[in-house]
């Protein structure tokens, strides 16, 4: 009797002491609200009404590494860029202000690039990052069906180095499925940004997660002559 009471108790504390995760195949809802960043989008719609970007841009969308390269516009000139990734953001942030942060300017080339899904409270599976890059994808399509789509390689930070893992997987999904999908490429970041074999330290700030002006130097390195050949 004592025996499996220690079993069940055993067995109920592990439960309870199990790292929150998500289901590989099942659906995910996020535990946080769609509309925290509401403030970020108001001030591009206020941008937006002192001067609108001309159709026929290159949209970059997603997170933080795209809302801290702020000379985007001017590194990767002349390219048409229009840099509206909100810090913090997941894909479903992203596909519920798609239609305000990017179909509204009707652009040709549209830029994705999104690695926080895996880091939350309530991480995704790669699967359900892929699926969740997928739902993007037709979101987009349904409005103009014709854009040209690049997506992003997931970056490989000092910070989230133990999850390597499960970014390589992620970034693998995502590229097989663009791989069949037409008008989709993908941009692999991870050669300029490894250091023998390991994410190179000179390249980020003090958080090691976000990068200083010599990692997206690199990233223009790898971005400019890709993007040229879509406009």
């Amino acid at each position: 009797m004592k025996k499996h009471l220690l079993i069940v108790l055993f067995a109920a504390f592990s439960a309870c002491h199990k790292p929150q995760t998500t289901n590989l195949a099942g659906p995910w809802e996020p535990d946080y609200d769609v509309t925290r960043s509401e403030g970020a989008i108001k001030e591009f719609e206020r941008k937006d009404a002192e001067h609108m970007p001309a159709p026929g841009g290159i949209v970059f969308t997603g997170s933080s590494s795209f809302t801290k390269w702020p000379n985007a516009v001017n590194d990767l000139a002349p390219l048409p860029i229009i840099n509206r990734g909100f810090g913090g953001s997941t894909l479903p942030e992203v596909i519920h202000y798609s239609d305000r942060t990017i179909t509204k300017y009707k652009p040709k080339t549209v830029v994705i690039y999104c690695e926080n899904d895996m880091f939350g409270k309530k991480p995704k599976s790669p699967e359900q990052v892929r699926d969740a890059y997928v739902a993007l994808v037709k979101k987009l399509r349904e409005k103009q069906p014709d854009v040209q789509l690049y997506g992003v390689s997931l970056k490989p930070s000092p910070s989230r180095w133990a999850k390597r893992e499960d970014v390589i997987k992620a970034n693998k999904l995502i590229q097989d499925y663009i791989k069949k999908d037409k008008n989709h490429h993908y941009i692999d970041v991870w050669p300029v940004m490894l250091k023998n074999g390991r994410p190179d330290g000179a390249i980020f700030v003090s958080d090691s997660l976000h990068m200083n002006e010599e990692g997206y130097r690199r990233w223009t390195k790898v971005f400019r002559p890709i993007l040229e050949k879509s406009v």
